[in-house]
């Protein structure tokens, strides 16, 4: 199936016309280290992907499309760095497709979904059309990667195939961002429930990475926190909630009220994981949908594509729904997951390019929701 999924996708599309830039980037980083042992993170390598991306170097107010990611993410380009651009990035493609598909099927498991063909196929065709899964697999999002790291190391926690689990979360850190909560939160569960082989699977795959890269570039760590401090610069793509604040105020005051809400946010996140009694890993579901929830509102760089992180949260509720009989609210759901980033995005498309208003819709109205569930929640324990 895989095959003809990457056939399909290069014999429809790639062999036509290139694209999936995010991972243009780093298939020429693995290209530069893995056929000719040089740095990724130089002025050279750079100018050699800005010329295969642009055909000219890159003017000052582009994207530089450097290599900023560990110098691990090029391990998972392996593979394909011997090939042409354009089966490389059809194979790379339909890697993402299934991982985007398989992490919603592990994420209805973990959440004990009832599923009939009807419902599995519902959410799989669904997972795909969702707005951050299409955008993060013509881009070559490394970010679907992690998510669906994420997701198939919470079903084998949900099996307890602990080793596993942990070595998943590890990979998914080839993308920093998605996972720099839900890592320490899914670990600190982890070590409070005896779970301890989750924790040292994890951080023994992940020293493997970081001291591995250590041989092929001494320097890559130092590296890679410049080239982050340089995307900084030319990528001005902040935090939703940033983002929301900045539509408002002005940018001293946005960047004040950002992080005293920031500030709030993670001592909420580090709140329900620290004091979270129900110590069973399907109990902990609605507590690790809310890390995923304000990583996708405070975690830096977070794009759309990083947003199918949301996904955690709404497979929650939308199972959660499923078991009480709300059919009416899993249908508002998933109508609202499915239509409303993408009728933002084209109410608000500028030329080809995604209006940055677009990456505040879909974690500010989950937080919306999820402050209303919790309002009804204490309002019916207060009346029982």
């Amino acid at each position: 199936m895989y095959g003809a999924l990457a056939f399909g996708i290069y014999a429809g599309l790639t062999q036509r016309a290139s694209g999936a830039n995010d991972f243009y980037s780093r298939w020429m980083g693995a290209r530069a280290l893995l056929l000719r042992e040089q740095n990724p993170y130089t002025d050279a390598v750079t100018r050699e992907i800005q010329m295969g991306m642009y055909g000219r170097l890159a003017r000052p107010d582009e994207d530089q499309v450097a290599f900023a990611y560990p110098l691990y993410a090029a391990y998972l380009a392996a593979p394909l760095v011997a090939l042409p651009y354009a089966a490389a990035q059809a194979l790379w493609m339909a890697l993402l497709v299934c991982g985007v598909a398989g992490g919603a099927w592990a994420l209805a498991v973990v959440n004990r979904m009832a599923l009939s063909p009807w419902v599995l196929a519902f959410i799989l065709v669904g997972a795909l059309f969702f707005y951050p899964s299409v955008r993060g697999i013509f881009l070559g999002q490394y970010a679907l990667v992690s998510f669906g790291c994420v997701a198939f190391a919470m079903l084998a926690l949900g099996r307890e195939q602990d080793v596993a689990a942990g070595i998943l979360l590890a990979i998914a850190s080839v993308k920093p961002q998605p996972i720099i909560f839900l890592l320490p939160a899914i670990l600190l569960w982890a070590w409070r429930n005896g779970r301890r082989r989750v924790v040292t699977s994890a951080l023994v795959m992940l020293a493997i990475l970081v001291l591995s890269a250590l041989v092929w570039v001494p320097t890559w760590f130092a590296d890679f926190l410049n080239a982050l401090r340089a995307y900084a610069q030319y990528a001005r793509v902040g935090p939703p909630l940033e983002t929301f604040f900045k539509l408002f105020l002005p940018d001293s005051a946005a960047s004040i009220a950002f992080w005293v809400a920031a500030a709030f946010l993670f001592v909420a996140m580090l709140g329900l994981v620290w004091f979270n009694r129900k110590r069973g890993w399907f109990e902990f579901q609605p507590v690790l949908g809310f890390v995923a929830l304000g990583t996708t509102l405070i975690a830096g760089r977070i794009g759309t594509p990083d947003q199918v992180l949301l996904l955690i949260l709404w497979m929650t509720w939308l199972a959660q729904w499923g078991a009480q009989n709300k059919r009416v609210r899993v249908a508002l759901g998933a109508m609202f997951l499915l239509l409303a980033p993408w009728w933002s995005f084209l109410q608000t498309l500028q030329g080809n390019r995604e209006a940055i208003v677009v990456t505040t819709i879909l974690p500010l109205t989950s937080l919306g929701v999820y402050l209303v569930m919790r309002v009804n929640a204490l309002r019916a324990r207060s009346a029982a």
